[in-house]
């Protein structure tokens, strides 16, 4: 498969996950099935009673749309990545309001920061452990840092801690955040599906060694509890199911990272089987999608995701996925 492919699958799974997971984000399977009549396998314009209400079918949310501004200022910088670059990324995206808007709360008390507002009142920092913090919002935009470092996970591992500090200084988002990008940077670099899997759990266990320590359940065991489950050989509803209830499909890290890679070990790393159990497992259903969808595409390649997907997304967001793809790839891949 050619470089070009993984790389623009990589962007082109996200991104469908997160237009595709908008539309159920904070549902339960089951509303999922009674609003829909099926499970969700297809973009829709914003429901009525989403975060993307009014929009176009193909719109993203906060998760692709950060990712993207992310690979937008890698690009500018070479590839080298620094505070300075973390910190002009988050600011680049949150100068696109019908994005920003989205945002969730860690991220947009950052890039508060960032601008030089006074912190919030009400700020916890007296606490021992802000375990309030340890979110997704650092794994859900990382999968850029992956593609910098096709075959070399150490590498996507040190650029995402950098990445993420400015907005989740804390063990277990770093955890996430680096087991999704050492993931990709295995597959983008021709790995496979097992690969993969065995990155991420390098990632997490690796990233758990940077920040500030939260009291919360590891990454890392929940990612081995989730495959467990994946591996049972139960059927794709009854897995999804389980992975829900058990494992968990919420804002917080340890929940949704270890989801998305029972997802890819359940869908055997397989793009639209991953995006549609993201999509539909409950809950945070959009960043579970884009990270299982980020991971996929690498592994699948862009021809695995009918064209006509590409095309919806890149209108509905002004955004051209395969200059970009093709930009990393004559960037960081020759």
């Amino acid at each position: 498969m050619e470089t070009y492919s993984r790389v623009l699958g990589a962007f082109l799974g996200a991104a469908l996950g997160d237009a595709m997971g908008a539309n159920t984000e904070s549902k339960t399977p089951a509303m999922i099935l009674a609003r829909y009549g099926r499970y969700l396998d297809d973009l829709l314009p914003g429901g009525d009673d989403t975060f993307v209400r009014g929009r176009s079918a193909g719109f993203v949310t906060d998760d692709f749309s950060l990712a993207w501004f992310t690979a937008q200022v890698l690009l500018e910088h070479r590839g080298q990545v620094t505070q300075e670059t973390a910190e002009a990324a988050l600011l680049r995206w949150a100068e696109h309001p019908e994005y920003f808007a989205l945002a969730g709360p860690t991220t947009r008390a950052a890039v508060a920061a960032l601008r030089g507002a006074p912190a919030p009142a009400g700020e916890l920092d007296f606490l021992a452990c802000d375990n309030a913090k340890a979110t997704n919002g650092s794994a859900m935009k990382i999968f850029p840092a992956g593609l910098l470092h096709p075959g070399d996970p150490d590498g996507a591992i040190r650029d995402a801690v950098t990445l993420c500090l400015p907005t989740h200084n804390n063990a277990a988002s770093l955890s996430g955040a680096c087991a999704v990008a050492a993931a990709v940077a295995a597959a983008a670099g021709g790995g496979t599906p097992d690969d993969a899997l065995d990155a991420g759990f390098y990632g997490a266990r690796r990233g758990a060694e940077h920040g500030r320590p939260v009291s919360v359940a590891s990454v890392e065991k929940r990612m081995e509890l989730a495959v467990a489950i994946a591996r049972r050989g139960r059927d794709w509803e009854q897995t999804m199911l389980e992975l829900g209830s058990v494992v968990g499909a919420g804002i917080a890290v340890n929940e949704a990272v270890p989801c998305a890679f029972g997802i890819l070990a359940a869908t055997k790393g397989r793009v639209l089987p991953a995006v549609r159990m993201g999509v539909n497992v409950g809950n945070d259903t959009d960043t579970v999608a884009t990270m299982a969808g980020a991971v996929a595409g690498a592994l699948s390649g862009a021809e695995a995701v009918p064209a006509r997907f590409l095309e919806t997304i890149c209108a509905a967001n002004a955004m051209d996925l395969p200059a970009m793809a093709r930009a990393y790839e004559e960037a960081f891949y020759r």
